[in-house]
């Protein structure tokens, strides 16, 4: 029998939020969960009740906080049917909501092959892409996203396969985590690890793992894989006249934090590893060019010849201009 319930999903929406109420320090991000007739009540459910628990575990008296404003959404807003059967209250999305709208998640279902051909709602998704929100999918939600052209946004701990259950595991069960995992994400990056950990925690896993230790696993890996990232950008760069701080703002960093993870990660610390890139950039300009020692300097990004000198005596115990003899010698 099919349900008639409104508010299906009362109990796990995001408390609305009066933005004229919220303190100065507060920042309101707006969610949306779009819907459709197919679509898996499991996952809008988890993805709202991931952000409503963030909302609840932030201090008042924290200077910094986010509060979610989940809406559930759809073309036609209104009563929309989940692969249940279940009836859920919808809004409908008009154009005056577009440039507010920061993330837009769209769940699995057993209708998105339905979806897929629903003129309405690709547009919307193009709609939304265009206005520069983030969308992601959740399980086969993504067949929506490639039918409407968009880029599925895959926040850095998505990056890694998420394997919590056994591989006996129904597709509803690794969707389930798939979408607590994408909210956990958001909220990591909004308002940090220990606060994304507390969530899991707090929704918890049927798995042998929680999803805390799970999820603070993933962001170890990411963090490596940014410290990696870091240490390309600085060869890539070397010749231009960058710093370290340049370097951890592009890792979205403090530089406190970006030389600890550095450090940990590479094994010397980003200066280090500056001169070096830059160190490697000279040797091979004076191998393989004809440029005099001050010009090879200013392209490698250490300022003058005198710099250079002072570097190769220290590092290589020779001079310039005897590492280009030695070396045009071996050749």
């Amino acid at each position: 029998m099919t349900s008639t319930s409104s508010d299906a999903l009362a109990s796990i929406d995001c408390p609305r939020q009066d933005t004229r109420s919220v303190q100065r320090s507060t920042i309101v991000k707006h969610v949306a969960i779009i819907l459709y007739d197919g679509f898996s009540l499991l996952d809008a459910g988890t993805l709202a009740e991931a952000l409503h628990v963030a909302n609840e575990l932030q201090s008042k008296s924290s200077n910094h906080s986010v509060r979610y404003h989940v809406n559930l959404i759809s073309t036609r807003g209104g009563a929309v049917s989940c692969s249940s059967s279940m009836m859920v209250w919808t809004e409908r999305f008009s154009t005056r909501d577009f440039d507010r709208l920061d993330t837009l998640f769209i769940p699995s279902g057993s209708g998105v092959t339905r979806a897929c051909v629903d003129d309405n709602l690709i547009d919307l998704l193009r709609l939304v892409s265009a206005r520069g929100a983030s969308v992601t999918a959740i399980g086969n939600g993504h067949m929506a996203l490639s039918a409407a052209g968009v880029a599925r946004c895959d926040w850095p701990s998505m990056k890694h396969d998420i394997r919590l259950r056994s591989s006996s595991a129904s597709a509803a069960e690794h969707d389930r985590d798939q979408a607590l995992m994408s909210s956990l994400a958001l909220v990591k990056m909004d308002l940090g690890t220990d606060v994304a950990a507390r969530v899991a925690d707090r929704l918890g896993s049927e798995g042998g793992r929680t999803l805390a230790s799970a999820f603070e696993e993933m962001d170890a890996e990411t963090l490596a894989d940014k410290a990696r990232a870091s240490a390309r950008w600085l060869v890539q760069n070397c010749a231009k006249p960058i710093s370290v701080g340049d370097a951890a703002r592009t890792s979205s960093m403090s530089e406190r934090n970006f030389l600890r993870l550095f450090k940990r990660e590479i094994g010397v610390t980003p200066s280090k590893y500056l001169l070096g890139a830059r160190l490697d950039l000279t040797c091979k300009l004076l191998a393989n060019s004809d440029l005099p020692v001050d010009k090879i300097a200013r392209r490698a990004g250490l300022s003058n010849g005198e710099r250079l000198s002072k570097l190769f005596r220290k590092e290589l115990s020779m001079s310039p201009t005897e590492f280009r003899t030695r070396s045009r010698r071996k050749s």
